[in-house]
């Protein structure tokens, strides 16, 4: 439509400017105003045009929360950066479509995944985590992680025996042997128990079977999520229910990673969305069910 406005406005531009080519041109403008207006608005509700469907579009966007200031791509070309307040990040105007976004600082580990835009619908990546991969800023995650799986605990230091003048050493008598106690009873009280090395969830009740030969499980901070191991496997079930992107429900469980070394330790890793274990060396692994699981090496 502009583009025939444009030429009619040609085609007067050469012709006397007699009272009709006023009202001609007065109307074109008219059109013209109302062809700009609607795109406009067409824009602001968040529609694009697409070139090879030849029709406007309703978009979708993306958004990003990071735990440090960091380049945002979009299928390699750089977009935006994160705000100085939060961290966070955002790009709209995305077609209905498959991308693949990129988190990258220079001297920190690099964050990927692949994504789908939904026309109408925000893409949300709201627990995005970069790590230190140089100089003594790695060294100090790493001890980090280290400590988080093996702990130092510390030993009660031996008592020197007093002194004291040598006497007769009385007789004393055989103590009977004590009988054999039995096995503790599992505290079915919490989340999870690991009964004959069976791991059992009591949310929702009655308690279920997760899964056999499990010595270790780690529940997270917020008591809404379970980890365990075997083998080379990381797993997580899901206790609640989320409230934000990916979406889980309460007894949902996934193979988050599968290693070819078996894994020694796990444990939760600064939120609720990563998990640092050992496996032939240290790793943190976020739990983001969603194409590329980022996993950050030490």
């Amino acid at each position: 439509m502009i583009d025939i406005l444009a030429k009619v406005l040609k085609i007067l531009y050469y012709r006397p400017m007699t009272r009709t080519t006023r009202r001609i041109l007065f109307y074109c403008a008219i059109l013209l105003f109302i062809g700009i207006s609607y795109i406009v608005l067409v824009y602001a509700q968040g529609y694009q045009y697409s070139f090879s469907q030849g029709k406007f579009i309703r978009s979708g966007a993306l958004y990003l929360n990071v735990n440090t200031s960091a380049n945002v791509l979009i299928n390699g070309k750089l977009k935006t950066s994160t705000s100085l307040l939060g961290n966070s990040a955002s790009v709209g105007g995305l077609l209905p479509g498959t991308y693949t976004v990129s988190v990258q600082k220079d001297g920190w580990s690099v964050w990927q995944k692949k994504f789908t835009i939904v026309a109408g619908f925000v893409e949300d990546f709201n627990h995005v985590m970069l790590l230190p991969q140089t100089g003594q800023d790695k060294e100090n995650v790493r001890k980090e992680i280290h400590d988080l799986l093996y702990p130092v605990i510390a030993s009660a230091s031996a008592r020197p025996s007093p002194s004291h003048s040598p006497s007769l050493t009385p007789k004393t008598k055989p103590t009977p042997k004590p009988s054999p106690t039995p096995s503790p009873t599992p505290d079915i009280s919490n989340p999870y128990f690991i009964e004959n090395s069976s791991l059992y969830v009591n949310i929702p009740e009655p308690a279920v079977k997760l899964a056999d030969n499990i010595t270790i499980a780690s529940l997270s901070d917020d008591n809404q999520k379970l980890a365990w191991f075997s083998g080379g496997q990381l797993w997580v079930y899901w206790l609640k229910d989320t409230n934000y992107q990916p979406v889980h429900h309460a007894g949902d469980v996934a193979l988050i990673a599968h290693f070819n070394n078996p894994i020694k330790a796990i444990h939760w890793f600064r939120d609720n969305d990563y998990i640092a274990l050992d496996a032939f060396g240290l790793k943190v692994v976020e739990i983001d069910t969603r194409p590329g699981l980022n996993i950050i090496n030490f």
